[in-house]
């Protein structure tokens, strides 16, 4: 099970500075060999925090063989260059249970607020969310 006493709790914000050589790769994975102009949408999903303090697998006590990806979703409020660096600010946003067929599931929703660093503006809010399954 994953905790509500995770609901709300807040991460100490941290600082990232865009890698374009990790820009590059993404694009090569898609098949494409221009070096990218811009920030590509879906790259921020390469920066996680687990580094910088920030370890939800461990945090939420999510062993990897339990855990189910359910995606992101994006907004953006402002563009962002190879050379900015982010603010991030994360948050356990909600906990929920449901049941399935195979036993409880545990849904967390996180949210990462991307500040550019230098207008302390918000960038980006991406929203992650995390499922744990019962064990087998």
């Amino acid at each position: 099970m994953i905790s509500k006493r995770h609901e709300g709790r807040s991460y100490p914000p941290y600082r990232l500075r865009l890698d374009r050589a990790v820009g590059r790769n993404y694009f090569r994975a898609l098949g494409l060999d221009q070096a990218p102009v811009e920030v590509p949408l879906t790259y921020l999903i390469f920066l996680r925090g687990e580094k910088l303090g920030v370890d939800l697998f461990r945090d939420l006590d999510i062993p990897r063989e339990q855990a189910l990806h359910a995606g992101q979703r994006y907004e953006w409020f402002k563009t962002i260059g190879w050379d900015d660096a982010l603010d991030v600010n994360v948050r356990v946003e909600r906990v929920t249970e449901k049941a399935s067929k195979s036993g409880p599931l545990w849904f967390a929703d996180v949210v990462y607020d991307y500040r550019d660093a230098a207008s302390g503006e918000l960038a980006v809010r991406e929203t992650t969310r995390l499922i744990k399954r019962s064990a087998p």
